[in-house]
């Protein structure tokens, strides 16, 4: 008989779920910070390529932040595998 405070693989589950779509959505509106260049201002191709580097600082944070994002979802994976089997990784 299950106890009722007793963790189950759908409960788990859920909880995986949960928190891969807080990060998916995290991921997701980061990207939004970068805005296409004006069309109007664009009338040659280096006035393309001159935009497209004005974009480079955003281009730049958005890779740090998608980083930093992955390396705490690698973490929350491993602190999920931790709990549904929480005797694997400690010392015996």
């Amino acid at each position: 008989m299950k106890r009722p405070l007793e963790a189950s693989v759908e409960g788990r589950g859920r909880i995986v779920g949960i928190t891969d779509g807080v990060f998916a959505i995290a991921l997701t509106l980061i990207v939004l910070e970068i805005r296409v260049p004006v069309h109007e201002a664009i009338h040659s191709e280096h006035d393309l390529l001159v935009a497209v580097a004005a974009l480079a600082p955003r281009f730049l944070t958005y890779a740090l932040s998608f980083l930093t994002l992955t390396i705490f979802w690698f973490g929350q994976q491993a602190q999920h595998g931790l709990i549904a089997n929480p005797t694997d990784g400690w010392p015996r």
